[in-house]
């Protein structure tokens, strides 16, 4: 009873090893869920505005873009930039 009681108190559980890369916490809702383009609807002084891509701003380039993701409220260039923002958790360290 002893030994017993004496492994219980020391032995260490461990957990089965999972492959792969770990996780780096819960993901992000704009990696998860469903997102579509839309272009940036026209205000009272342009029919049709732009913004600054969010990321190509944050890689440091200036690119204007008629196109948003509404559900994250972003301005995003249609392609490569909007497939890249819902894709890749790093966007902006992600040099293609």
């Amino acid at each position: 009873m002893l030994c017993e009681r004496l492994i219980e108190e020391n032995s260490v559980v461990r957990e089965p090893r999972r492959k792969g890369r770990p996780s780096l916490g819960e993901n992000p809702l704009r990696l998860t869920a469903r997102h579509f383009p839309s272009t940036i609807p026209p205000t009272e002084k342009k029919d049709k505005p732009t913004r600054r891509c969010h990321v190509c701003a944050s890689r440091d380039k200036r690119e204007e873009t008629i196109y948003e993701c509404r559900e994250c409220e972003k301005p995003l260039c249609a392609a490569p930039c909007f497939g890249i923002y819902h894709t890749k958790r790093d966007f902006h360290t992600d040099l293609e």
